[in-house]
């Protein structure tokens, strides 16, 4: 039996696990050594919305769906818990969690990524000065995103569990944290540099704990998740889990195992996970003094013998937009339905629509913005609705690789892509012709958890080098732009930011 809170592996197990705890789903892959996915494994997870502009979840649930996607992963594959030489988490970041470590019970429900009620903790703050220190030291810009602004919101609403934190009687983290708690029954408090770096209280160019950041959000937790590498070590589950104890050897926020399983290991490689939002991501090597474009976060992506750093473009709704038209629609077939019926359209016929349903995040910055329904005729159609829904993805997208770029411009040679809605032929091929770069779309579907399953390769030494990683997540295809179709994509790219900025102008005269 391994000693509790000691990831040793041994190199003739023969499968790697990934977990990756969404904020839709948990979904867990297994995969051999060379990389093929064996089994995969899914449990939806419930979302609350108590109030406006709050979101919530509930962190014994994550746990409970992790626990049962890794067993039945074990048991598609017909392999036990000892022939698995390392498991590696993926989590939704910047999610909030607070536990009891006597009873391991959470104090309140996690107060997730999308949740708003920080934005007034964040508000006072947001002065050219301050704003400059946060950008400087973390590479994010003062958004109730991110975990400072809600373990603000917590110390400022909440006196008993604030005082509890001091006192250390109670635990916080982010849900990579939460989870190898509970994993390891409580042997292991600890995160990687990667979801620590999306606090908003972690510096990223000395990789620690900042004190002047939790001064600055006055929070004043006595005790932090230990800081480590991406590949841990993170401890062993406990033996009753799964019948015998897994090394947890490797932790990474979700988008970071995302570029990850991309094979996204060299400067400038990009990708693009369309979920719920849409995340951009681009590798901007081991160098931590060069700053962020304005408007782009800089964060680490993970940490090996030295850190990889990456720029973030974060589209607040993507998904979550054809997820609102089908309901508000009534189209029974959801999202896919929304697609089909955009595909069927052909055109949006003027239509825009700006998704600002919790704000707009990269470039803008502006959590106070709200969406907006523009240029409808008593003869739109649904099909229209929906296409100026598809389109709105692809132009904020659009948005954030022109602003990642910078004033120099620099073109991007291609842009990978994964998540549910990169299945769709139609977006996708919208997606490029907006773009006027060819979409590489990634073979395996649940990229996260196939990434954390590599990094926890490289944890339990069943590879040495991110050279032996590189060819192993092939591309299924490419989808390349239609040239002759960039002139019109461009006016009504040009449209449809006129639109944003106009809706943008009227919050900023509605809030003076």
């Amino acid at each position: 039996m391994h000693p509790r809170g000691v990831a040793a592996v041994s190199r003739e197990r023969t499968i790697l696990i990934g977990v990756d705890q969404g904020t839709t789903n948990t979904k867990a892959v297994a995969l051999d050594r060379e990389g093929r996915v064996l089994a995969e494994a899914v449990r939806p997870i419930a979302t609350e919305a108590p109030r406006a502009g709050w979101v919530e979840q509930d962190p014994e649930q994550m746990t409970s769906n992790v626990i049962a996607c890794v067993r039945e992963v074990l048991e598609r594959t017909g392999r036990a818990a000892r022939d698995v030489a390392g498991m590696g988490l993926a989590n939704q970041t910047e999610t909030l969690v607070v536990w009891d470590p006597d009873t391991g019970r959470p104090a309140l429900p996690a107060i997730v990524w999308q949740c708003r009620r920080g934005e007034d903790e964040i508000a006072s703050l947001r002065d050219a000065r301050t704003r400059a220190l946060v950008r400087e030291r973390t590479g994010l810009d003062l958004d109730p995103t991110f975990t400072a602004s809600k373990l603000s919101w917590l110390f400022r609403h909440r006196p008993a569990i604030a005082d509890a934190l001091r006192q250390g009687t109670l635990f916080w983290g982010t849900v990579d944290s939460w989870l190898i708690w509970k994993l390891t029954e409580g042997a292991v408090y600890a995160t990687d540099a990667g979801n620590a770096s999306r606090t908003m209280l972690f510096d990223i160019r000395r990789l620690d704990w900042d004190a002047k950041l939790f001064e600055l959000f006055q929070v004043a937790p006595s005790g932090r998740p230990d800081v480590r590498r991406s590949t841990g070590p993170f401890g062993v589950t406990g033996e009753t889990l799964f019948g015998a104890p897994i090394a947890i050897a490797a932790a990474l926020g979700d988008q970071q195992a995302s570029l990850f399983g991309h094979g996204c290991f060299t400067r400038s490689d990009i990708k693009a996970t369309y979920g719920t939002g849409a995340f951009v991501w681009l590798n901007a090597g081991s160098d931590p003094e060069v700053p962020p474009p304005e408007g782009i976060l800089k964060t680490v992506a993970w940490l090996l013998e030295e850190p990889c750093y990456a720029l973030e473009g974060f589209v607040m709704t993507a998904g979550a937009a054809l997820d609102w038209l089908a309901e508000r629609l009534s189209i029974a077939e959801g999202a896919p339905g929304v697609l089909e019926q955009a595909a069927i359209a052909g055109s949006a016929d003027g239509t825009i629509l700006v998704p600002a349903f919790q704000g707009l995040a990269s470039p803008w910055w502006r959590p106070d913005a709200r969406a907006a329904l523009l240029g409808l005729t008593r003869a739109t159609t649904t099909g229209q609705i929906c296409h100026a829904g598809v389109e709105a993805i692809s132009f904020q997208v659009r948005s954030v690789v022109e602003a990642m770029a910078g004033p120099g411009g620099q073109r991007i040679r291609a842009l990978r892509v994964d998540g549910g809605p990169s299945r769709s032929d139609y977006l996708m091929r919208l997606q490029a012709d907006i773009l006027q770069v060819p979409l590489i779309r990634s073979r395996v579907e649940s990229l996260t958890g196939y990434g954390a399953a590599l990094m926890a390769g490289l944890g339990g030494g069943i590879w040495s080098s991110l050279d032996e990683l590189a060819d192993l997540a092939r591309p299924i295809g490419t989808v390349d732009p239609d040239p002759s179709s960039a002139q019109r994509w461009d006016e009504a790219y040009r449209d449809w930011r006129a639109a944003m900025e106009a809706v943008l102008a009227l919050r900023s005269g509605a809030a003076g």
